[in-house]
């Protein structure tokens, strides 16, 4: 008798498992693609642009669902992201664990074609922006991925 409880709780759970919504039990896709070390090509903030010359020794890398900015050796920003493929354009939140904005959610669109991607933050985190048009208080960065 107890083994047949057993048996219809292990059923019970299995069909639980089994019938949960498909975002549970995938990561999404682009998570894999962005794995890496990536150079900055561009990079505007609030207008600003900063020029080639700084911009050289600027990258990002993302492990897992971790991400770091660097200057060099220097760690700049640091956190945590997750990405959403399935709008348009993607939408990335990151959150700052590390560096200016520390503690902010950046609110995000992503845009991937082949080695090259786009993004534009909210760095506070207020509105995701609908355009790769900088605003005045918005992010906009291109990066490419490091062979």
């Amino acid at each position: 008798m107890r083994a047949k409880h057993l048996c219809l709780v292990a059923l019970a759970v299995l069909a639980a498992v089994v019938t949960l919504p498909v975002s549970v039990h995938a990561e999404d896709p682009a998570l894999k693609k962005i794995q890496g070390t990536w150079q900055f090509v561009t990079h505007d903030m609030g207008g600003q642009s900063m020029s080639a010359e700084q911009l050289k020794s600027m990258t990002v890398t993302f492990k897992d669902d971790k991400w770091s900015v660097r200057d060099g050796d220097k760690v700049i920003q640091a956190g945590t992201h997750k990405f959403d493929s399935s709008k348009t354009p993607g939408q990335v939140d990151a959150v700052v664990t590390e560096g200016q904005d520390k503690g902010n959610t950046m609110l995000g669109i992503f845009e991937m074609n082949g080695n090259t991607m786009k993004v534009c933050f909210d760095p506070q985190g207020k509105s995701r922006p609908t355009s790769f048009k900088p605003k005045a208080d918005n992010f906009l960065a291109v990066v490419e991925r490091r062979k």
